[in-house]
């Protein structure tokens, strides 16, 4: 399940429940399964599906001469994301090159 293998895991579970030898561990396993556990109150914070497209278009847009304020809109309506989502997707942008070229320059 760790895996992402959802569909094998419930393969492999219902053998194990099948034959009889499931012990108090696979047991919950199943129940999660079959009911998984409430989520938290609220939304849970995603990051904007193309944060990597929107970063690379602001910065191309920055380097051939667009104001800053003038980009994000332009952003803003081309992805339909609020202008918030659309700094966050940039902030998660430079975050990512950051870590990049950290990563390179070891």
């Amino acid at each position: 399940m760790a895996e992402g293998r959802t569909e094998d895991a419930k393969t492999a579970i219902c053998a194990l429940l099948n034959a009889g030898k499931a012990d108090a561990v696979v047991q919950k396993i199943a129940a999660a399964l079959i009911r998984p556990p409430r989520r938290k109150r609220g939304r849970q914070k995603t990051l904007a599906k193309h944060w990597f497209e929107i970063g690379e278009e602001f910065y191309a847009m920055r380097s051939v001469g667009v104001l800053h304020d003038d980009a994000l809109l332009k952003l803003s309506e081309t992805f339909g994301y609020a202008e918030t989502t659309v700094r966050k997707a940039i902030k998660e942008y430079d975050a990512a090159k950051t870590a990049s070229d950290e990563a390179s320059r070891s």
